[in-house]
């Protein structure tokens, strides 16, 4: 599953599926430095192909790790120090597949940057 758009940690968990052994999951925040200057948050906008970038990821998950359940999320608009970012969820009948499946979500995001984020910082 991909959510682009607005949404808590409890949402998110809400939309995985459980009871098959194990549920992992990332949450990722805006952090107050980044560069070595203070930053008042960040600003996320969603790309043409957005959705596409993270079913390729959510679709690779599946392929590599034997996963039940995939959620990937990333936040759009405004997104202030603190608040949810971006997460991966994976719902495994073993933890150590979750913990990769998991890992090789939040990498990938990061690497294809599905979506166009730009830092605001303090003046």
């Amino acid at each position: 599953m991909i959510i682009i758009g607005r949404m808590g940690e409890e949402e998110l968990l809400q939309k995985i599926s459980r009871g098959h052994g194990s549920l992992v999951s990332y949450f990722g925040y805006v952090r107050r430095l980044a560069h070595g200057r203070k930053v008042k948050g960040m600003k996320c906008e969603e790309k043409e192909n957005s959705r596409k970038i993270m079913e390729e990821i959510e679709k690779e998950i599946r392929k590599l790790y034997p996963v039940e359940d995939v959620l990937l999320y990333h936040s759009v608009g405004k997104v202030d120090v603190g608040e949810l970012l971006a997460a991966v969820l994976v719902s495994t009948v073993h933890r150590d597949e979750g913990f990769k499946a998991c890992r090789f979500g939040i990498d990938e995001i990061k690497k294809r940057e599905p979506l166009r984020r730009m830092d605001i910082f303090e003046e």
